[in-house]
């Protein structure tokens, strides 16, 4: 691997031989700490006075300028990640080192790396973006033994996986058993902590008139609500804290450029980066797959494109990549509750439903921890720049939200006009997510908008997907050099019919029960399929949350419109032919023939 890194001020490195007591930080507990992560290269940590830890581990390598301290208190992660002495909370320092240190590894560890080397020369992987997409799939490649350059342009959500850090960043995502299996394929399980079981949803309208949706719990059909910032903390977590040697984090790091003409990637610092003193520092990585996996603004797809246009059929003779994109005019903003607040309110009673108020386009979804986050989308609410104006449209249609958010922050108002619109996204579809040896997985490559809740499990799925076709193409030659165009290329075989299926449906929202024969429809599939399971599948609908391919829901759903319409044609024909035996109306008999 080549990596060209600019000369960047030398930290001391701190001691790493023993772990810090609470007691040994302050009297109290001590808040959570952020930690600025720029660049930051993580194996897993030593202690020799713990006996938490496997002894002669690698150290931890930081590409920081600064010392990253955080108190992990959560029980969540086991015994391997953190230090956990009993009856008291503990903070770990983090060692801090120069990117050219090389002494934390002993003679034994270095020959051990190099034999890795050895092996694996050829499977140099770097991964754009750390969302959950970008973690997921580096855990994957990890596992296999790839090298690993991770870059993100913000810092690192290191939050303790209990916590639901409040930001303008995060809202509540929907999880169902298409993300449960990518995890589960990782060799992750997303803690009961962040995650809240949701049975159905509720809908208030303006007239007090409350109704009441029950979610589906057939075997293979879950539904979980977890707060974006959990998520993503935990995936950094799980890489930052875990054993993985081959990994390098660049956090603060944006994408400048790719080489036409060689497998090589630059970035510089981000302008979200808070590191000070570094602002031109450029880093040069070779890579033998890089991946995009950096939203629906993705960086690595514009590169992508511009380099087709100006170069037709560079991609193995392929056709130019193909976009078609639709923006979304809609917006939203976050609210937050905080647990202590939330389980002593009426919202708590519904914690594991969707709460809707229709008036406003007002939702709040329950987490884990008792907190609710919330979000409206209505565009009274959002270009609202007045606070007086905006308590009064609360108190005209949900007086008693209103009440529950100047409780939690009495500038509420204030602080709601001056917060920045959240867009809920792009639909993204693409005639391909790979340009020969460069990939697009998630948003990056299918982005969607926010209808079902389903961007971030098909974008885990992704993850699964590629480690499945990864499985297909073992590496070969004396350098165990895998094949990464012809594994991206397949990639975008099996992927791409699913992909377009899902921005479609959240596109048109064919799924939901449109007007009084769509809500027939779903009571009577409903009905059905509770009389007889054996016949009737559930919904479309439903199969959003279990891990069925799309197009396969999609193709239900035309099945289901089959049989419900003729299912009414054939009954209007039979009351039509009733009314018309009632009334007497007869055929009238041939005439006869004529004789001579």
């Amino acid at each position: 691997m080549e990596i060209v890194v600019k000369p960047v001020m030398t930290i001391p490195v701190l001691q790493r031989s023993s772990c810090w007591s609470s007691a040994s930080v302050s009297s109290s507990p001590p808040p959570l700490l952020l930690p600025s992560l720029s660049g930051l290269q993580y194996s897993s940590f030593s202690s020799s006075s713990c006996r938490c830890w496997t002894k002669n581990l690698p150290a931890v390598n930081c590409y920081s300028t600064k010392i990253a301290t955080k108190h992990l208190s959560s029980p969540v992660i086991g015994c391997r990640y953190y230090c956990k002495r009993q009856n008291s909370s503990t903070a770990v320092a983090m060692a801090v080192a120069s990117p050219s240190s090389s002494s934390s590894s002993t003679p034994a560890q270095q020959a051990v790396e190099e034999e890795e080397k050895e092996t694996l020369a050829s499977n140099e992987v770097t991964v754009v973006g750390a969302g959950p997409a970008g973690c997921l799939l580096a855990i994957y490649l990890l596992r296999r033994g790839f090298s690993v350059n991770l870059f993100e342009k913000r810092e690192a959500t290191i939050a303790g996986s209990g916590e639901m850090l409040q930001n303008s960043y995060s809202y509540s995502m929907v999880l169902s058993s298409r993300a449960t299996k990518a995890l589960e394929g990782a060799g992750l399980a997303l803690p009961l902590t962040l995650l809240n079981p949701l049975e159905g949803a509720c809908r208030r309208f303006p007239n007090g008139k409350i109704t009441f949706m029950r979610y589906s719990s057939e075997p293979g059909i879950q539904t979980y609500g977890v707060s974006r910032n959990a998520l993503v903390g935990y995936l950094q977590e799980s890489l930052l804290l875990g054993r993985y040697p081959k990994l390098k984090t660049y956090f603060g790091y944006e994408l400048v450029s790719l080489g036409e003409n060689k497998n090589s990637a630059t970035f510089r610092v981000s302008v979200n980066s808070n590191i000070q003193g570094t602002k031109e520092e450029l880093v040069e990585v070779k890579y033998d797959l890089l991946v995009g996996a950096d939203g629906a603004n993705s960086a690595v797809r514009s590169q992508i494109l511009h380099y087709e246009e100006r170069n037709p059929h560079s991609s193995n003779n392929l056709e130019p990549m193909k976009m078609d994109i639709q923006q979304n005019v809609q917006y939203i903003k976050s609210l937050y509750i905080r647990p202590s607040l939330a389980k002593n309110s009426f919202l708590y009673a519904d914690h594991n439903r969707v709460q809707a108020w229709v008036a406003l386009n007002l939702l709040f979804t329950g987490m884990a921890d008792g907190s609710f986050w919330g979000a409206t989308a209505s565009p009274d609410l959002i270009s609202c720049t007045n606070p007086l104006e905006l308590e009064h449209k609360f108190r005209q249609h949900a007086p008693e939200v209103l009440e529950l958010l100047l409780e939690e922050n009495p500038n509420f108002a204030e602080d709601f006009v001056k917060q920045p619109p959240i867009s809920t996204g792009s639909a993204i579809i693409l005639s391909r997510f790979h340009h020969d040896n460069i990939l697009l997985i998630g948003d990056a490559a299918h982005a969607m908008f926010s209808v079902y809740g389903t961007g971030c499990n098909a974008a885990l799925e992704d993850c699964f997907i590629f480690d499945k076709i990864l499985a297909d193409f073992p590496s070969s030659g004396p350098a165990g050099k895998v094949p990464f165009d012809k594994v991206a290329a397949e990639f975008t075989r099996r992927r791409r019919e699913d992909a377009h299926v899902i921005v479609n449906l959240n596109t048109t929202k064919e799924l939901f029960p449109r007007g009084y024969l769509g809500l027939m429809q779903m009571l009577l599939l409903t009905t059905l399929h509770k009389l007889a399971p054996k016949f009737f599948k559930p919904t479309s609908f439903n199969q959003l949350w279990s891990d069925v391919p799309f197009a396969q829901i999609k193709l239900q759903k035309r099945m289901e419109d089959r049989f419900f319409y003729g299912l009414l044609f054939g009954l209007g024909f039979l009351v039509l032919s009733g009314i018309l035996f009632l009334l007497g109306v007869r055929t009238p008999p041939p005439n006869p023939k004529p004789t001579f």
